[in-house]
């Protein structure tokens, strides 16, 4: 007895063709869904990038400012751009702008040396040119926004707290160098104690 062929001979072009066509179903499906969904993932990874983009430098800057706290303390109240772009791990002209900008919010001075530098100098209002060499650190002088983000609060927090009586060991207990914190409302300012 003969033996029947498993597929007819129409069979096979008849998957073929479903196959194809399920194929091209899916491709045209795949098509559309990217054409509908790109814009959004564009959107959507720009969006995350500033935001990661933002975060860091906020971090840097945030980092610099402390840095900054630091070296003015190391170096009682007296610091050279070497110094600072040393310190920092940044360029020179990085170190210039941003020292600049903080002689510019903290009153600072310039003082040239001997050997032809320029040294930034920040004082307290409470202390004379001469006592600025001396072993006591100078007093740092910060806005609210800018104790604010040293003590790790916000400034309506700050604005609260600073009328208080037990504003000076608050403050030290969050200032990362234990600093006591005092407010003048005369100059809107709030002064480090030692």
């Amino acid at each position: 007895m003969p033996l029947r062929p498993f597929h007819s001979p129409g069979a096979g072009l008849e998957y073929r063709l479903l196959l194809a066509l399920i194929m091209a179903g899916a491709a045209l499906v795949t098509v559309l869904l990217i054409q509908l969904l790109l814009p959004w993932l564009v959107v959507g990874g720009l969006a995350f990038g500033s935001i990661w983009l933002w975060r860091r430098h906020r971090a840097r800057e945030q980092a610099l400012h402390r840095l900054f706290y630091a070296q003015i303390a190391a170096h009682q109240g007296r610091l050279s751009v070497l110094d600072f772009a040393i310190a920092a791990q940044i360029t020179g002209r990085e170190a210039r702008r941003f020292l600049d900008q903080r002689a510019q919010e903290f009153w600072g001075d310039f003082e040239p040396t001997p050997a032809g530098d320029v040294l930034y100098t920040f004082r307290s209002p409470n202390t004379s040119p001469h006592s600025v060499a001396s072993a006591v650190p100078p007093a740092l002088s910060l806005t609210v926004a800018d104790l604010a983000q040293r003590l790790g609060c916000t400034p309506e927090d700050l604005a609260a707290r600073c009328s208080q009586p037990d504003f000076g060991p608050w403050s030290r207990d969050l200032d990362p160098d234990g600093c006591r914190w005092r407010y003048d409302a005369d100059c809107d300012r709030f002064w480090s104690e030692p």
